[in-house]
């Protein structure tokens, strides 16, 4: 997920410093330009601006707010830029221990796959204090072609989720119009140009939709993080409380597909784990028990 934004910021004439937990993540990043480092602290040397894309909770607040991590080493009134899909309540961590030291702190969880990022076209959704989502706007508008500012604290996380747990159930939805027209004899290709065109067309279905025709799984975003991110937004609702009864049956099936050996494919193997259960042939193997 960081790497196409780093090659975004690359490509945009930024000079960029780089830190993974993995040193082979960054070896592409730095054959096209960037300084690696081994150190957070590092990020600092040369900048001001420190921005993150990170798997969970619990990397967020290692990265931040562990021993040497982003916050304890910034440079007062530093900005971070925090652009993971994680929880409210662990943002909320983040910010308190950034308000602590006088730094900025602006969330900025991004919509759109790694081509999307790539190409400056994601649609960046921000919140945070307006001085704060201002003074990040001369990197962001570089990063994404839609800024939508949400509110001063962790509205931008809700959001996110909100928008993921929508973007499961119509992953769901899709593999169920597949699997049943192809049951029926109907080639998938028909099938799609059809959706495409349709009221129920959008630009997810249209860049699914490749994909779909060639059965490739190389995961844009997992099942494994789908079920987190479905995780996280049960957790949510349930302190409205807001009853959520499809995304708690798209959490379910994600998690059997998970259970099945398919974490690691792209979430669109909703539908080969559909195809299974209703005993066609699927588009990859699947070990029902």
């Amino acid at each position: 997920m960081g790497s196409a934004l780093d090659g975004r910021l690359l490509n945009e004439g930024f000079a960029v410093t780089v830190w993974a937990r993995k040193a082979s993540a960054m070896e592409p990043l730095v054959a096209a330009g960037a300084t690696a480092t081994s150190e957070l602290a590092d990020i600092w040397s040369n900048s001001e601006v420190a921005m993150s894309f990170l798997a969970d909770d619990d990397a967020v607040q290692q990265v931040y707010l562990g021993p040497g991590g982003l916050i304890e080493t910034a440079p007062c009134g530093a900005l971070l830029i925090e652009m993971s899909t994680i929880s409210p309540w662990a943002s909320g961590r983040v910010a308190a221990g950034a308000q602590e030291r006088n730094l900025q702190y602006v969330r900025c969880p991004v919509s759109g796959n790694p081509g999307v990022r790539a190409s400056g076209n994601a649609a960046l959704i921000v919140s945070g204090a307006a001085t704060g989502v201002e003074a990040a706007r001369s990197v962001l508008d570089h990063v994404g072609s839609k800024l939508f500012y949400v509110g001063e604290h962790e509205e931008a996380r809700v959001i996110k989720l909100a928008v993921n747990i929508m973007i499961g159930a119509t992953a769901q939805m899709l593999a169920e119009l597949v699997a049943l027209c192809e049951s029926s004899g109907i080639d998938r290709s028909v099938v799609l140009e059809v959706v495409a065109g349709s009221a129920v067309g959008s630009p997810f279905v249209r860049y699914k939709t490749d994909a779909l025709l060639q059965r490739r799984y190389d995961a844009t975003f997992t099942t494994a993080m789908l079920v987190k991110d479905l995780r996280l937004a049960q957790v949510v609702a349930a302190g409205g409380p807001v009853p959520l009864p499809v995304s708690d049956l798209v959490t379910e099936l994600a998690v059997a597909c998970c259970e099945e050996g398919l974490g690691d494919l792209d979430f669109l193997a909703l539908l080969p784990h559909l195809q299974a259960l209703a005993g066609m042939a699927s588009d990859v193997p699947v070990p029902l028990g």
